[in-house]
C-alpha cells in the first residue's frame, strides 16, 4: 500500500498514549517554579521556544508527546528550548512572564486550561508568540490556537470499519460529547457511509475518559446489537471497548495512538493524533514567520493525522479496498472530499 508509515516508532510506550489528544491535558502537579529546564537534544540557536506543560513529562500520554515534539523540532530546527512542567493553575500566568521576560520567543501552552491565562498576558508582550493546544481563542497579533482536524480522523476510521465489516453494522464510541469528538464520530458515521450507503452505523459517548468498564460495557452493547467492528475515542475507556471486541471476537479500528499491542488479533489498524507532528509544525511557522494568531486546525495534509502501520492486517482487504484507502487519505489532504461537500467540516472550522 501507498500509505506512509509517519512516526510509528515516535511515541514512546506508544501503547498507552491512547490518553493523548482527546483531553485538555496531563494531570496537575505542584511545580510553581518557572525557572526553565532545558530540553534534551536542543541547539544553541537564536530561536528560543518554551513549553508549558500541567502534567509531567514521563506520563506515557498527553504531556510526554507534547514534549517529545518539542525535542523533534529542536533536532530538525536548531531551536533552543526549555520547559516547565506539572504547572499549578495560579501560576500559569507567572510561568508565561517569566518565560517572556528572559527573551523566548515562543511560548507553546499545552492544553486548553491556560487559555485564558495566555490572552491576559499576551499583550504585554507583543513580540512573543503564544501558541496555546487545544485552544479556542486566538488574539491579535500574538495567540494562536491550535486543534486538531478530528473529522478527518473520524471519517477515515468510520471508512475503514466499513470495508472489514461482514456483518454491515459498525460502531463507534466517544468519551464524551465535547465539539472535537462529536465531530469525530459524527464523520466516522459518513466515513462508513461512503464506503457502504446501507451500513448501519451505531454512535454512543460514555460521558467518562477513564472508565474502562463503562467503555466495555458499551462496547458488549453494540456487540449485542450486531456490530463487528468498532472503534472508540475515549483516552482509556478505551481499552474497555477493546477487551469487549476482543473477548467477542469482532473487530477494532484504534484511534490516538497505534493501539495494535494492546489487542494484536483484534486491532486492524489505528487512526493516529499526533502531538509531535503538531507541535513541531508549530515551531516551524516561528521559526519561519508564518505564525499566525488564528485557530489552526491540523490534519493530514500537515502530518498530525496519520494511518498507523496495518501490522499484516491489510491482508484481509481486497486490493480494491488498499486502493481506496490510498484515495481517500489523498482526497482528504488535497481537500478534494471536502470541496465535494462528503467530508464534514469541523466545529472549529471557519
Amino acid at each position: 500500500m501507498k500509505i506512509r508509515k509517519q512516526l510509528a516508532q515516535i511515541l514512546s510506550g506508544a501503547l498507552l498514549v491512547t490518553m493523548l489528544a482527546a483531553c485538555g491535558g496531563g494531570g496537575g502537579g505542584s511545580n510553581p517554579s518557572a525557572a526553565p529546564n532545558p530540553s534534551d537534544g536542543g541547539g544553541e540557536g537564536g530561536y528560543k521556544v518554551a513549553m508549558l506543560l500541567t502534567g509531567y513529562i514521563n506520563d506515557a500520554g498527553w504531556n510526554q508527546s507534547a514534549y517529545e515534539g518539542l525535542q523533534m523540532a529542536q533536532e530538525e530546527f536548531g531551536v533552543t528550548g526549555a520547559y516547565t512542567e506539572a504547572i499549578p493553575q495560579p501560576d500559569f500566568e507567572a510561568v508565561m512572564r517569566d518565560y517572556a521576560d528572559q527573551g523566548y520567543d515562543m511560548v507553546i501552552c499545552v492544553g486548553n486550561e491556560f487559555s485564558d491565562a495566555a490572552l491576559a498576558v499576551a499583550p504585554s508582550f507583543p513580540n512573543v508568540s503564544f501558541a496555546v493546544m487545544n485552544g479556542n481563542n486566538a488574539a491579535e497579533p500574538n495567540v494562536g490556537a491550535y486543534r486538531f482536524n478530528t473529522p478527518e480522523a473520524g471519517f477515515t476510521a468510520g471508512a475503514i470499519a466499513a470495508m472489514y465489516s461482514q456483518g454491515g453494522t459498525v460502531g463507534v464510541i466517544g468519551g464524551s460529547t465535547a465539539p472535537h469528538i462529536k465531530d469525530a464520530a459524527e464523520a466516522f458515521k459518513v466515513g462508513a457511509q461512503y464506503i457502504n450507503p446501507d451500513i448501519n452505523v451505531l454512535i454512543g459517548y460514555t460521558e467518562t475518559m477513564t472508565d474502562v468498564a463503562k467503555g466495555k460495557e458499551m462496547g458488549v452493547a453494540f456487540i449485542e446489537q450486531g456490530a463487528d467492528v468498532l472503534s472508540a475515542n475515549a483516552n482509556s475507556a478505551s481499552l474497555g471497548v477493546i477487551d469487549a471486541a476482543k473477548e467477542k471476537g469482532i473487530l477494532h479500528i484504534g484511534y490516538i495512538s497505534d493501539q495494535y499491542d494492546v489487542a494484536p488479533e483484534t486491532v486492524m489498524v489505528s487512526m493516529i493524533q499526533s502531538n509531535p507532528f503538531m507541535i513541531r509544525a508549530i515551531v516551524e511557522s516561528g521559526v519561519n514567520g508564518t505564525f499566525e494568531p488564528k485557530l489552526n486546525l491540523f490534519g493530514m495534509k500537515e502530518g498530525a493525522l496519520y494511518l498507523s502501520d496495518f501490522h499484516g492486517n491489510d491482508s484481509k482487504l481486497t486490493d480494491e479496498q488498499k486502493a481506496k484507502i490510498d484515495e481517500i487519505v489523498a482526497a482528504i489532504k488535497d481537500g478534494s472530499l471536502k470541496e465535494a461537500g462528503i467530508l464534514p467540516k469541523s466545529s472549529f472550522e471557519q
